[in-house]
């Protein structure tokens, strides 16, 4: 997709329901063109407009929790406030003022003074609109809010307060994976889409790492280092364990997993042949002789191929 306001302005997007105080991910799908934010909604909620489908979708899986949901005011809409009230769900989020639902003493307008408050209450829901500089306002609707509150530390109103408190969810989760990135510059999307769940991943182990009470507290780039590295551990004990690779790189091997085997005996190069022989993979006219052999399929080959890994199994 192309978003022109996004940092990035290219790339694949995501649409993602986070925790807004752990930045937790609790639920994603990938958008994949038109008409795909309710695949897996029935054929009466595909019927909302887009960004309702893109919220029940998301939400499905923290209904009757009485959760509260915070978006931004692509997602607002009366509808979906009201569709959420019956799936036990709260929702906080700013509106946009072309909506028809927002009378017009809402609005901002010219005489309007700055810092007022207007409020407008029904059974269920509760919309406000706070001026904030000459001609402007900002306009939310809550159906967690019920008084007209005021937040005497940011000596704003509560709604706004706990906007600002709890909108910063998917955002900080996009900070969070680009400090630590495994992403690379690829072409390919499944593989810059397995990067992202990478770094998604990553974030999540952190946050169920310092839920638990017992566990030791950690930095993130401590708790990273050490996940990183109980990930290739199973591979790099299959590697010291090999006695076909280079005893300089299993000496390597050995003081990263802090191993103390005794490799002097084993020779500098364990897949030296006793017999010279032609090489398999050169062409028969050059009839180059082999000192080595491959140690994944055991050819003869000479040093124009490689020392250790034939250039067949390399392609492969």
């Amino acid at each position: 997709m192309y978003m022109p306001n996004k940092p990035a302005k290219y790339g694949i997007k995501l649409m993602c329901l986070t925790d807004s105080r752990t930045h937790y991910l609790h639920n994603a799908y990938i958008y994949a063109g038109q008409n795909t934010d309710g695949i897996t909604l029935d054929p009466v909620e595909r019927k909302f407009p887009k960004p309702t489908q893109a919220v029940l979708r998301l939400s499905k899986l923290i209904e009757g929790t009485n959760r509260n949901i915070t978006a931004d005011n692509w997602f607002s809409s009366i509808e979906l406030v009201e569709h959420l009230k019956k799936r036990v769900l709260t929702y906080v989020g700013t509106l946009r003022k072309n909506k028809r639902e927002i009378p017009p003493e809402f609005l901002p307008k010219k005489k309007s003074i700055v810092g007022t408050t207007t409020y407008g209450f029904t059974k269920d829901l509760t919309l406000m609109s706070h001026v904030t500089k000459p001609s402007k306002a900002i306009i939310l609707i809550s159906s967690m809010h019920h008084l007209k509150e005021f937040d005497e530390d940011v000596q704003k109103p509560e709604i706004i307060s706990y906007y600002n408190r709890t909108k910063g969810g998917v955002d900080s989760l996009d900070e969070k994976c680009s400090v630590y990135c495994t992403g690379r510059r690829t072409r390919r999307w499944p593989l810059a889409i397995f990067y992202r769940l990478l770094d998604i991943s990553s974030v999540n182990s952190f946050v169920l790492h310092n839920s638990f009470k017992n566990n030791p507290i950690l930095s993130r780039s401590d708790f990273m280092k050490k996940l990183a590295f109980e990930l290739v551990k199973p591979e790099l004990e299959r590697r010291y364990e090999n006695s076909c690779i280079l005893r300089d790189i299993r000496f390597s091997i050995g003081r990263v997993l802090g191993m103390r085997k005794n490799l002097k005996d084993t020779p500098l190069y364990e897949g030296k042949l006793k017999k010279q022989k032609t090489c398999r993979i050169c062409p028969p006219k050059l009839k180059r002789k082999t000192t080595f052999q491959c140690y994944l399929c055991g050819d003869p080959i000479c040093l124009q191929c490689c020392k250790t890994v034939c250039s067949k199994c390399m392609g492969c």
